[in-house]
């Protein structure tokens, strides 16, 4: 049996299992009308995911709760058919960013407004992400029958190469406060530029924030020079100019409040976001 600690919808909940650890409990209908406290029968449970980072369980919770079961599914099949199959690392952030991504992706295409990605092809520079995401979208067909345009494998290639690695924590208080007050700067930034939270942009604001406390957990300096990277931060460059200036500008902000030098991929990214937030 398992405890809920949180109820995220009918069909999934956040739950402490019995050695002690909060795990992500999926299956059809298995907190319906249940509430904290409540037990859940563990033969009613058909996918059980442990969450290490307490921000990660956070933030699944902030972007995840209206998120149908299927497609939580679906992007857990294809993150562990990685790592299974490709023997491929990642961060365990992915586990929330890309079940976000498949889905909102899905609700812009149902409504006629997927836009095309601006992203250059990944079949040469990364053979491995590019394979993993044409698994992607066989699995997403097979299990949702969503057909997406062949070009959202530049996507999902890209939220691969941006979460591969182990997860880091940097816990101590005087990084946590760091971590605050980067944020804080960055959010001020944006506000300068009149970018903010409200009603019709909150998804995809509080995914890039949600990013930048990923970004902002990792202890190591990314320096490596990556051609292909370059190559698409300067396509993003001439085609959203304003949104890669404040990427530069946040980068800066990182930079000078963490003693992070990022790697070209995470300013691709960011542009990305910010883009879609202007």
């Amino acid at each position: 049996m398992y405890r809920i600690v949180q109820v995220l919808n009918n069909n999934v909940a956040i739950i402490r299992t019995q050695a002690d650890q909060q795990a992500i409990a999926m299956g059809k209908g298995i907190v319906f009308q249940k509430k904290k406290g409540d037990m859940i029968s563990a033969d009613e449970v058909t996918n059980l995911f442990v969450l290490k980072n307490k921000e990660s369980q956070e933030n699944f919770s902030v972007l995840l709760k209206d998120v149908p079961l299927d497609f939580i599914k679906t992007a857990y099949e294809i993150i562990e058919n990685a790592i299974n199959n490709y023997n491929y690392p990642v961060q365990e952030y992915i586990y929330v960013t890309l079940t976000d991504h498949i889905f909102w992706s899905y609700e812009r295409l149902k409504k006629n407004e997927y836009q095309k990605s601006q992203l250059p092809e990944t079949k040469d520079q990364y053979p491995t992400e590019y394979q993993i995401a044409q698994d992607a979208l066989r699995i997403i067909k097979e299990r949702l029958d969503i057909d997406f345009p062949t070009e959202e494998s530049k996507n999902i290639s890209l939220h691969f190469i941006n979460a591969k690695g182990k997860t880091e924590h940097a816990t101590d208080d005087k990084t946590i406060d760091k971590k605050r007050t980067t944020l804080d700067l960055i959010e001020s930034e944006l506000r300068k530029r009149n970018i903010s939270r409200n009603a019709d942009n909150q998804n995809f604001y509080d995914r890039m924030m949600i990013h930048l406390r990923y970004v902002l957990e990792r202890t190591s300096q990314e320096t490596e020079n990556d051609p292909f990277a370059e190559k698409m931060a300067f396509e993003l460059k001439k085609d959203y100019p304003a949104a890669f200036q404040i990427s530069e500008e946040i980068y800066q902000i990182i930079h000078d409040s963490m003693g992070i030098q990022l790697n070209t991929h995470e300013k691709v990214y960011f542009t990305i976001h910010i883009q879609r937030l202007m």
